[in-house]
């Protein structure tokens, strides 16, 4: 970066990072009126007419500027997107990566990208739209006294996004979550093990919805569901041997206490030595030791992110709140052959699980 590039702490507003102004990517021009480019125009023509000897590099030269006009004054008009991470690299500066492919794929509005740590209230009445990713981004917005720009989250779990909104009701906020549907887990499940029948879970009691919303999700299946509630970190294995010892499979829900990094090692080597697969959501997950796992990347999340921005330069109005389109299904053969599964490959089972989804 320049040393005049912009304070608000862009990290890669473009493929040709322009260090001051930021073009199109960081800050919104006032348009040049009609009747100023027609002034400029028919003075540039006249000037050119009273040159009798103009050479061609002077000619070039005026329709540059012009076309640099022209130019100038598009990009100023097209909508304005400030992509707020919570971090400047890993997943986060993946998805900014991917969504600024996107954009310069379909066009249609502008990009700016900047870290939660860099952000001032004022800084939003730049842009027309904000997208948040992931939760410390999202709590940063919502901590706000107040913001009009429509906000859409991503990378940010169901349960996360509405802890964390609770009481924006009447904002313009949408989101994509991060976690997959209850209904293609148990797809996935029933396509990859159909000998399955009984699938256990972990649920936390905080949560206990989560119970319901997954049984929602049973009828006309051959799944019963087999859960283990815990209230904290000390009884959550507990819960997972009783889970274990009826359950054909174990579905993993994101929970920041039950599957973080310092439980998921020892909760894949507990299911394994009691012959239960695990199903995972995540790669890493799947690289751990989960027999296969469903989630999407962050350029899966991208692409969607780039249609509902889209939609809303439509329509001026977020959709509700929804799951991920698209989706990635890895499997790790070498655990699958080691609890003696014969599981489909990654792409047949993704290509099964899309087709199924579209059936009425």
């Amino acid at each position: 970066m320049c040393a005049d590039a912009d304070p608000m702490g862009i990290i890669s507003p473009s493929d040709d990072d322009a260090c001051r102004p930021l073009a199109a990517y960081s800050n919104r021009f006032r348009s040049i009126s009609g009747t100023a480019r027609t002034r400029v125009l028919a003075s540039i023509h006249s000037f050119i007419a009273g040159r009798t000897r103009a050479d061609g590099a002077f000619l070039a030269r005026c329709l540059s500027f012009l076309f640099a006009l022209l130019f100038a004054n598009f990009a100023a008009a097209a909508p304005s997107v400030l992509v707020l991470l919570t971090e400047a690299d890993g997943a986060y500066a993946e998805f900014a990566e991917a969504l600024k492919n996107e954009r310069g794929a379909r066009g249609g509005f502008s990009l700016a990208v900047a870290t939660r740590t860099a952000l001032s209230p004022g800084d939003l009445a730049a842009h027309d739209l904000v997208v948040a990713v992931g939760a410390g981004a999202l709590r940063v917005l919502a901590n706000a006294a107040d913001v009009p720009t429509p906000v859409l989250s991503v990378l940010v779990p169901q349960s996360a996004y509405e802890s964390i909104t609770a009481g924006g009701a009447g904002r313009r906020w949408s989101a994509i979550h991060i976690d997959q549907p209850y209904s293609r887990q148990l797809l996935l499940i029933r396509s990859a093990l159909p000998d399955a029948r009984r699938v256990g879970v972990l649920v936390n009691a905080e949560h206990p919805e989560r119970i319901q919303t997954l049984r929602a999700a049973l009828p006309g299946s051959s799944l019963e569901l087999v859960t283990g509630v815990f209230q904290a970190e000390s009884s959550i294995f507990p819960a997972l041997s009783r889970v274990l010892d009826q359950a054909d499979v174990f579905l993993a829900l994101p929970d920041p206490q039950a599957h973080n990094a310092g439980m998921v090692r020892n909760l894949l080597l507990t299911s394994f030595r009691a012959r239960v697969p695990v199903v995972g959501f995540s790669a890493a997950y799947a690289r751990a030791g989960a027999v296969m796992s469903l989630y999407s990347t962050p350029e899966q999340i991208a692409r969607q992110t780039a249609d509902l921005i889209g939609e809303w330069l439509d329509r001026h109005v977020w959709p509700e709140a929804r799951y991920p389109r698209h989706f990635t299904v890895s499997v790790n053969s070498h655990v699958a052959r080691s609890l003696g599964l014969r599981i489909e490959d990654e792409d047949a089972l993704r290509d099964r699980l899309v087709r199924q989804e579209r059936l009425p």
